[in-house]
Formats: C-alpha cells, structure tokens, sequence
C-alpha cells in the first residue's frame, strides 16, 4: 500500500525520479508493516512444560538433558470400580480408581536410555529404574527403523498407527492416576542421548551432517538444539563460545579463535624488509563504553539440582546501565556456568576496538578468523580484508580472551524429592490384645511394614480367608515408625514389677528409625508401648548401640495379660504400636481370619511381586485374663474353700477396691484338676469361689493343682494353677 501511495505521490512532485525514490521508500515501509511474525524456539522454561499442540517443536538433544517432551498419543481415562462391604445387612462401597496410556515424544535425534523421571515434580522412578506408581513403561530410541509400539498398534490399527521413525518417544501403558488426582501429571525425562560430554563442534557436526565443519572449546554435558533454522538452533552455543567464520585452503569452517592455535606475527606476513609501522594503521575505531552491558546474566541448567533453572552474573567492567540476558539451552554446573559469565564478560569488550591495516599481497595468506599479533604485543583477530589497488587491507577486531577456568560457585539447595536406591520391604503381623474399652468381638490383628529406607512408600494388602478364595483389598500399610527383629534372647520375668535385669536388644529394618526414652510417669501412662511377637510390654530407656540397633531397657513386662508370650528367641518380630501407620485390620475381614488358615498378601507400592504371611489363630483380643490373688483356705470342717480375683480384657489395668469391669455377657467360672481324679469335678461357678468337701479333698492324689479358667464369651482364659495339697 505505502509503495503505491508513495509511487505517485513522487510522480507528481518529482517526475519519473520523483516515482523511483517514492516506490523506494515505500517498498521499506511496506516490508516493516507487512513482514512477517518471526517464530521463536523453546525457551529454557519450555523444556520443563509437557505440551500436546499440533506443530510442536520436538527439540534435537545431545549429551543428557531433562525434558518433558509432548503428548503425540494417549487413550481415554481408563475406570476402574472396585465394590467392597456390603454383607450382613451393611451398605456397600464402590470405589473407583483411574489410569491413561499414553506416548510422550522427547527427541527428534536418537537417544541412548532414559534414566529418572519426574511426575509434577516429584520421582516417578529413580535412578534404580523402580516406579513408584504401577504401569508398564516401553521407550523407543528414535531411530530410522523402529517398529509401530505394540499398543498404538492394536488401538488404532496396524494401518493406520506410526512408528514415529526418527523421533524418540516413550509408552506409558495404564499408568495410575490415582497418586495425581486423577489427571495425567506433568512429566519429565532425564534423557541419554550421548555418552560422553558435547561442544559446539559435535552439535554443529551432526546438525550440519558434515565432519570437521564445527569446533567448540567449551564443554557441556547436554544440550537442547531448537529453531527454524540451523543458525537459531546453533547461536546460543557459538554465542557463548565465540565462535566465528574461519576460511582457509580447506573451505569454511565454524570455531572459536582458540581452535586457530598460536597468535601468528603480522610481520612474517609482510615484503622482506617491511615492518608493520604504525604508519599502516589507516583507520582506527573504538565504541563507547556505554554501548557495552554492564552485567551479563547467564541461564543455564543445573544438574546439581535435578536440572533446573540455574544463573550466574558478572559485572562488564566500564559497561552501562543494560544487562544482557543469554539463555543456553545447556546443562552446566555452577562452576563452569560462572567461569562462562566471566569470560562472556570480559569478552564484551572484544571486537569494541577495531583497526583497519594497510598490507600488501602476502597478507592474502591469512585466513579470515585468524588470530595475529602486532609488534607490540596485542593481539587481533582477522575479521575481514578488501583489495584496493596494490594494497590489502585488514579488519582487525581487538582480541583479549580469559583462560578457560572453572570457578567456585554454589548451585544452591536442591528442592527435588531424593532418589533413593530400593528398598527392601518388609511386613509382619501382629495378634494383638484387647486394649482399651470396649470389649472387642473380633481378633485384633495388626499389620506393619517397613523399608530399609525411606523410600520404600508402603504396601497394598489383601486377606485371603482360605486357600483359594478370593483375595480381599485390607487397604495400604505405611511405612511404620519403628519395625524389627530381636537380635537377642529375651528371657522370662514378672508381670508385676519393673523388669530391670532384662533388656530388649532389637535391630531396625531401616537405620533412620529412631526409639525414644520416657519417664516413669509417661511409661506407667502408657508410653512406648510395642509388640515383641505375643507379648506386649513397655521401655523406659532406649540406648542407640549403632545405627539401626537400639537397647531397651527399664521394662514392664507382660501388659494386658500377655505374660504367657514369654521367654522370646532372636530373630521375633518387634513393632512399636504408638503409630498411627500402622494398619488394624477391619472387623469383618478380622473374622474370616479366625480359622488360621488365611494369609496377607502384600505387594509394596508400584510394584507386582507377591508375599505372604500367616495370620495367626489365637484370637489373644477374644481370651479373657487369667484370674490373679488365687488362695485355698480352710473351711473348718476338713474341706478348703477357694478365691481368686477376676481380670477383664475390657480393662488391663489396677484398681484398688474396685471390682474391674466383667468385660464379658455373663460370668462363668471353670475349675478343674490337674491332673483329672475320676468322679471329682469339674466344676462350674458362677462367682469367683468354689468349696471343695472333705470327703473329695480327701480322695486327691498328693501333688494335685486346681487350675481355675474364666469363660468368656469367644474363649477361656489361661489357667491359674493352686496346689491343693
């Protein structure tokens, strides 16, 4: 439009010339108006972004890099419904669990593996190739034969499904969503695509498809190349490298000055005899300084800290007020990141300062790129010549690089998850008492796990009430704060008085796990207590003997009645109970598992391998206390009278004066001896005294006990053996 109006605009003041100078100006206003929008590569913060556009760019890597990479396939939301509870009258649950598959592109260059990958942040496998939350992972190395992924295959069709060839990608097949509020995450891949560190040279190289085209002096260990063309996929690598235009006998090469060699002296390039005089120097231009940055701000990544965003800042010295903003698709660590800011520092006053030299006919054998020096010292690189005449003139930039030096600097703290190895689990359970009130109906069986370390993240659960049947989601165990094993015998002691010539010597599954010693006051107020196979006690003192292996000692022994657990042999399962982690089995399932012929299946987080364990058939929260203060008086006519003082599993513990809670529909007393006399007993009370004649007394063996048991309403409870004779 502007060269048309233009155009006849200078038709009419000036002619024909008038025309010539107007469509001129207008053809420059016309193509700033109308030029078009210019396309940007993926800035740093884009390689962080998962992304699903149609046209997005897939970036060529070299070295390892982290990327999130694009979408280029992916299924509906795959639902699941699991139906639990229900029976005896109860209302049914229905809980629904969600998963996707779906194939990320990550390079349009062949990789050689992928190692860590993150889901929003956090690992969703570590360096050990585990995944924290369970699906089936496939990855393709991008190369010009690869075959269609088997699942793209069969949900689209073999005809119509792409290999991707030349595109690395990876597959994720029914990944659960569950941990993700059931989106697809933001994923992103710790990518191999060589095995060694790059330069400028090896991603020009392979960019250009040319060998010995490029050099470079500054390694990295990966980088991300991107652009419409080659010059934007290579510029922030020769930006920062200063690499240029060198020419020669061989072609045209791209490197940085140093790659030339030694400086080469002006005057070996001179007619014999000839100087290089002052009097050569035709022109001489210096910029300003403020023309110069005053600070350069390098980005980059880091890969001490996971690969995220890192930035280093050196001063100009003489510089303005601008600061100068190089973002390098690269990874860098934070020492080579700050010895790249200064030297791109102190190089931006290089080339500020420019001579043109006058110098004949065997100048021509310098190559442009070239670094020469002058008779006083300084050193110049070779930016251009022009003939005129006899004459050969020189554009000389002035050339003052820094020493290729790593510097101190700090990365800063690292904000990702840690990587831990595997770990291996482990899971016991537990029969447990009654403890508190009311009365249970049920077993007490309790589940704990634990890992050697602190990445082990739990187990999932299932009850199975027989063999073959049908296995039951329990639900999923987390790590427990403190789970072991005896690495001594513990021996016998009573029930009624602090146990302080014994000690529990216990080693941790996981060394982090700590124990902690209590007062008096906390102990007898129920602190600390923990499971040593049947037997529940409490410690006072816990002395760490190395990491992992823990002394207990200052013990109350045989709480709630589980005096009849002991002595313990090495090697017995230990659990410290004060944990909300760990995982009660639900009523209706705790009954299925009465008979003893049920086993826990468990499986740790992520994962699919199978294991087993027993549950036990003892019922301890069922079986009453056994009776305590058992004595046999005389009745005054030749026979005994007995009491005992009841207990109830609906409460452990003393009270003086106070009769303690039945715990129990009714009471009921059974009495027997041991051994068995034919035609006395057994017999049956209804309170806690029996009365045995003379005449029976009598007839007893000597050597005979009375064993009185109370019968509850699920079991009896252990006997209390009195001798009667």
């Amino acid at each position: 439009m502007a060269t048309l109006v233009l155009t006849v605009v200078g038709g009419i003041v000036g002619g024909p010339v008038g025309a010539a100078i107007g469509a001129a100006v207008g053809q420059q206003v016309d193509a700033q108006i109308f030029k078009p929008r210019g396309r940007e590569g993926p800035r740093l913060a884009d390689l962080k972004i998962q992304a699903s556009t149609y046209g997005q760019q897939i970036p060529r890597l070299f070295g390892t890099m982290r990327v999130a990479g694009s979408v280029i396939w992916a299924t509906d939301l795959i639902e699941r419904r699991s139906k639990r509870g229900g029976g005896k009258g109860r209302p049914s649950t229905t809980e629904y669990s969600y998963a996707v598959s779906l194939a990320v592109a990550l390079s349009s260059r062949p990789i050689r593996g992928i190692g860590r990958i993150w889901a929003d942040g956090n690992l969703l496998r570590g360096s050990s190739g585990t995944f924290q939350e369970r699906c089936i992972f496939r990855w393709h190395a991008g190369g010009e034969d690869q075959a269609v992924d088997p699942l793209i295959a069969s949900a689209l069709g073999i005809a119509s499904a792409s290999a991707f060839r030349g595109c690395a990608y990876a597959v994720f097949e029914e990944l659960e969503l569950g941990a993700f509020g059931n989106r697809i995450p933001s994923l992103t891949f710790e990518i191999e695509a060589d095995g060694a560190g790059i330069d400028a040279g090896v991603v020009g190289n392979s960019l250009f498809g040319e060998v010995a085209r490029c050099g470079g002096d500054w390694s990295f260990a990966g980088y991300a190349a991107s652009g419409d063309r080659l010059r934007d996929a290579l510029a922030p690598l020769f930006e920062v490298d200063g690499v240029r235009l060198v020419t020669g006998p061989d072609g045209w090469q791209l490197a940085p000055p140093t790659s030339a060699g030694e400086p080469l002296a002006l005057a070996d390039f001179r007619q014999a005899g000839r100087s290089d005089a002052p009097g050569d120097r035709t022109e001489q231009r210096r910029a300003p300084l403020s023309s110069l940055p005053g600070s350069i701000r390098l980005r980059h990544y880091e890969p001490g800290r996971d690969y995220q965003l890192g930035q280093q800042t050196s001063q100009v010295a003489g510089g303005g007020v601008r600061e100068e903003r190089i973002d390098l698709p690269a990874v860098l660590p934070a020492t080579s990141a700050r010895a790249l800011a200064q030297r791109l520092a102190a190089a931006a006053a290089d080339g500020r300062e420019t001579l043109i030299w006058r110098a004949d006919f065997a100048a021509l054998a310098l190559t442009v790129g070239h670094i020469v020096a002058l008779a006083d010292g300084s050193q110049w690189r070779l930016a251009g010549r022009a003939v005129r005449g006899s004459d050969i003139l020189l554009e000389l930039k002035r050339h003052a690089p820094l020493p290729v030096a790593d510097l101190p600097a700090e990365p800063g703290a690292p904000v990702g998850a840690p990587d831990w190895p595997d770990a291996v689990g482990t899971v016991h359970l537990f029969d447990l008492p009654n403890i508190g009130s009311p009365a249970t109906s049920v077993p007490r069986l309790l589940v704990a796990g634990a890992g050697s370390n602190d990445g082990w993240r739990g187990a999932d659960c299932w009850l199975v009430a027989s063999a073959g049947a049908e296995p039951i989601a329990v639900g999923t165990v987390r790590p427990a704060a403190a789970l072991g094993r005896l690495v001594e015998p513990l021996a016998t002691a009573s029930e009624c008085l602090f146990d302080l010539g014994n000690s529990v010597e216990v080693r941790l599954v996981n060394p982090a796990m700590t124990l902690e010693s209590v007062s008096d006051a906390a102990l007898l107020g129920g602190a600390n207590r923990a499971m040593v196979a049947d037997e529940l006690l409490q410690f006072g003192i816990a002395d760490a003997v190395e990491p992992g292996r823990w002394r207990l000692s200052r013990l109350l022994r045989g709480r709630a009645g589980t005096g009849k657990g002991m002595p313990h042999l090495t090697g017995v399962p230990f659990v410290l109970l004060d944990d909300p982690a760990l995982l009660i089995l639900p009523d209706t399932l705790a009954g299925l598992a009465e008979s003893g012929a049920a086993t826990v299946e468990w499986a740790p987080r992520g994962g699919t391998t199978l294991a087993e364990v027993d549950v036990p058939a003892a019922g301890r929260a069922l079986r009453p206390l056994a009776p305590v203060h058992g004595q046999v008086r005389a009745d005054g006519s030749g026979g005994v009278t007995i009491g005992w003082v009841r207990r109830s599993r609906a409460d452990t513990g003393w009270r003086d004066h106070v009769d303690q809670p039945l715990g129990e529909s009714h009471e009921v007393w059974r009495i027997t001896l041991s051994p068995p006399v034919p035609g006395i007993g057994p017999w049956e009370s209804a309170s806690p005294m029996l009365n045995i004649g003379a005449a029976e007394l009598a007839a007893l063996p000597p050597g005979c006990t009375i064993e009185i048991r109370q019968a509850g309403d699920f079991a009896l409870s252990p006997p209390l053996s009195l001798p009667l004779t």
